[in-house]
C-alpha cells in the first residue's frame, strides 16, 4: 500500500505529489513528481527517510542542506514527505485525512490591524 499527499504551491503556481512506500526493513521509500525543476532535485535526493527522520525534525536529513539543496525555504514539499512518511508509517491517520482533506497556511487574510 501507498501514501500520496498532494502539495499546491499557489504562491510559485507549482504541484508536487509524494508517494510513500513502506519497506520491509521499516524505511519509506519516496517519490516525488513536480512541474518544478528545484522540487525535482529535491526529490531525486529524497528517496528513502528512516524512522529518525520523521520523528527528529532538526536533525532529519529532509531538512539537510544537501537534501534541501536550493528548494526555496517558503516551499512546503519537505512538509509534505513528512506528512506522506507519516501516513504511510501509521503516525497519521489516513481516515482522519480523508475527512479533513488537508491543512493550510492562509497568507495575509487578515483584515484589522491586531
Amino acid at each position: 500500500m501507498t501514501s500520496t499527499v498532494i502539495v499546491r504551491m499557489k504562491t510559485c503556481d507549482k504541484t508536487h505529489r509524494v508517494v510513500a512506500k513502506l519497506r520491509d526493513d521499516g524505511d519509506v521509500d519516496i517519490r516525488i513528481t513536480s512541474d518544478c525543476e528545484k522540487a525535482r532535485q529535491f526529490g531525486e535526493r529524497c528517496t528513502r527517510v528512516s524512522l529518525d527522520d520523521v520523528t527528529d525534525f532538526y536533525g532529519s536529513r529532509v531538512n539537510s542542506k544537501e537534501i534541501r539543496g536550493n528548494l526555496w525555504i517558503q516551499c512546503l514539499l519537505p512538509i509534505g514527505v513528512f506528512d506522506a512518511a507519516w501516513m504511510e508509517l501509521g503516525m497519521l491517520s489516513k481516515s482522519l485525512c480523508k475527512k479533513v482533506g488537508g491543512d493550510e497556511i492562509v497568507l495575509d487574510r487578515c483584515d484589522s490591524e491586531e
